[in-house]
């Protein structure tokens, strides 16, 4: 087969193309179920389903704040998605986008400039350092001593969540309310809007420069090869002379940074203070499930990232006109598309059938 039959090969047994349709078979299975849970629970379903299909598309405010509120989830997805690409279960995301948010508020609440463009570039330059140093931990740990990456990395998590409590609570604690919470960000610190009707601001731009090239760097450089074969083979990896412990550095360091950013896009973008409590929590932990949708890979998962976000929207749009339909409705939706996906059976016998059909042509020619 030619290179350029390879390119245009659009069969099913092409292993992207497969995952491709299994998305998109898993999405139509979770619609379907989605509509029928509203049938018994919406005096109007099908008006309640066209709503979250659709609701985000009714007015701008609506649709801006889908892609607003997807960026630093997709940033966490993308986190994920090196880690996991790579053979590791460092679960640690959810701890750096609560700690890095210490470094974003610390800078934020000082008046360490007064431009309104070196500020911004200050908070995610500090919150992408911290991330970056502190995910390596567990992955150090497993490389040099053989500890449990995820065990360690799900207890740093809660110790970077009461790191940041003390910190916020010694340092930058405000006095206005009771909850603990950092002082107000200056007003140079915000990241501004581009174009303020669709909520877009230099943040939508960082992620669509940081997905291509992290899937340039992935999938055609010598540093992704060895990140996917490490994955899908460490043993022949190893075997191969690649050095275990030196691409367990750099992919949890290129995860903490990509974490780190995500965390201050999320307070630069959609709070005024930090709360460590509140603010940030949750976005790791959804990360790994973005990552999974969008099989590790970039594209798939900023894909899979606006998808989601979009739904979200779609229910609380439903929401104010439909207060019987529960806003948590989208986690139908979500937690069915992960189980088709995650599922090594669904539509795996299809598959077979055609590669077995593909496999008999070539023989009979």
């Amino acid at each position: 087969m030619t290179k350029k039959e390879k390119k245009l090969n659009l069969s099913i047994t092409n292993p992207r193309v497969f995952d491709a349709v299994k998305l998109l078979c898993a999405l139509l299975i979770a619609l379907v179920i989605t509509f029928l849970v509203l049938c018994l629970i919406s005096k109007n379903p099908v008006k309640a389903f066209f709503t979250i299909l659709t609701g985000p598309l009714s007015k701008r405010r609506y649709f801006g704040a889908v892609i607003e509120s997807f960026i630093p989830y997709a940033f966490a997805g993308l986190a994920a998605g090196i880690l996991f690409k790579s053979g590791a279960f460092n679960l640690g995301a959810e701890g750096i986008y609560i700690i890095s948010g210490v470094s974003v508020a610390a800078v934020a609440c000082s008046s360490i400039t007064t431009s309104g463009f070196l500020h911004p570039i200050l908070c995610v330059l500090a919150a992408a350092v911290t991330g970056g140093v502190l995910m390596i931990i567990p992955s150090f740990l497993k490389a040099k001593f053989g500890t449990n990456e995820m065990v360690v990395s799900l207890m740093l998590n809660s110790i970077y969540l009461g790191i940041s409590m003390y910190l916020i609570r010694t340092f930058l604690l405000t006095k206005t309310t009771s909850t603990i919470g950092s002082k107000d960000y200056l007003p140079t610190a915000k990241i501004k809007y581009l174009y303020e009707p669709l909520r877009i601001s230099p943040a939508f731009i960082l992620l669509i420069i940081v997905t291509i090239v992290l899937y340039l760097v992935m999938f055609k450089t010598k540093l992704g090869y060895q990140m996917r074969l490490a994955g899908a083979n460490p043993k022949f990896a190893e075997y191969s002379g690649i050095s275990a412990f030196k691409l367990a550095i750099i992919t949890a360091a290129m995860a903490g940074v990509l974490a780190g950013t995500g965390s201050a896009i999320q307070l630069l973008t959609q709070s005024s203070f930090y709360q460590p409590d509140k603010t940030a929590t949750g976005i790791g932990f959804s990360g790994m499930l973005l990552a999974m949708l969008g099989r590790n890979n970039p594209i798939g998962i900023v894909v899979a990232s606006f998808l989601i976000k979009y739904l979200e929207q779609g229910a609380s749009v439903l929401y104010f006109s439909d207060t019987s339909v529960p806003s948590e409705i989208v986690a139908i939706v979500e937690g069915i598309i992960i189980l088709l996906i995650s599922s090594q059976y669904f539509l795996r016998g299809f598959r077979e059938k055609m590669l077995l059909k593909e496999g008999l042509k070539k023989d009979a020619k």
